[in-house]
């Protein structure tokens, strides 16, 4: 029989493994959200707790057995490849993990690449509107989450996998080889704006563009890639009290200047990203 000081020797959550670590005033500046990808946690530690950061760290491996390193988040996203670093704090001094999601593994550095585990349902939602043997244009692909998850229930698709950051492009190599999906993903470095003209001008069945600041200005590069009938998932932050009035109006604007009909077949709150403002999604059909 296990005794009653046994079975609530683990903590229920994070706020129960630091209340003899934390004053009251400081719990209140507690963050208790935070990612985890592969055995990775991220949290964001506040400034007045930066002192207190190893011990919420060391808290956060007590109550997650599967979590083996956390890391704090570093300033924001940033640069051209839109890296938001992390400093390590606690655990095995690492950032590279494999995050599995939607039977898919995924090879990454947390510190040089970007990517979130809170788009899996919209990656689940994407690959279960691709129709068979569909031409796709996956902008801004990463390590290669949407072209993976796709691929995995589609392997008769062709995905153009289009990736600036050299970093996330090995990672994106090794995934599709580590994922046998060889056969459906062409992972392929540079620009937008320079590939995805001379190789998929009016190919695709498909458009990813999951690049919520900064996407709208490559539009213009995603109407010249598309078929008649292709459908654009396009991604946007937007203000909570008027989600897809800027959005719709953006792609109103780069459709008449490319000659281009459009239709708005769906458009939906991906996700909350900061207070009173979302991510959201256009699925864009060209006509």
């Amino acid at each position: 029989m296990v005794s009653p000081a046994k079975a609530h020797s683990k903590p229920r959550n994070l706020r129960d493994a630091l209340k003899e670590t934390l004053t009251p005033a400081e719990m209140k500046k507690l963050v208790t959200s935070f990612d985890i990808i592969g055995d990775i946690a991220i949290i964001d530690i506040p400034d007045e707790l930066k002192g207190k950061e190893k011990q919420i760290g060391e808290a956060l491996l007590r109550v997650h057995k599967s979590i083996k390193t956390v890391c704090k988040r570093s300033g924001i996203h940033e640069g051209a490849y839109r890296v938001r670093h992390v400093e390590f704090i606690a655990g095995d001094r690492r950032t590279e993990t494999v995050h599995r999601e939607s039977g898919v593994a995924m090879g990454l550095d947390v510190d040089n690449v970007y990517f979130t585990p809170r788009l899996s349902h919209e990656r689940e939602r994407i690959a279960a509107l691709v129709k068979p043997g569909e031409t796709i244009g996956a902008f801004f692909a990463g390590v290669g989450p949407f072209p993976l998850v796709i691929a995995k229930k589609h392997p008769d698709t062709t995905i153009y996998a289009i990736e600036l950051n050299p970093a996330a492009f090995e990672y994106l190599k090794h995934n599709v080889n580590v994922n046998g999906a060889g056969g459906s993903i062409v992972p392929v470095l540079g620009d937008v704006r320079e590939i995805a003209p001379a190789a998929l001008k009016g190919k695709c069945d498909r458009i990813l563009m999951p690049l919520p600041k900064g996407g709208e200005d490559f539009l213009d590069i995603a109407f010249a890639c598309a078929k008649k009938n292709c459908i654009i998932h396009f991604y946007q932050f937007s203000k909570e009290e008027d989600p897809y009035s800027a959005a719709i109006a953006r792609v109103d604007e780069a459709a008449k200047k490319a000659g281009r009909r459009i239709e708005i077949e769906n458009k939906k709150i991906v996700r909350p990203f900061a207070p009173r403002v979302n991510q959201i999604v256009l699925d864009i059909r060209v006509k």
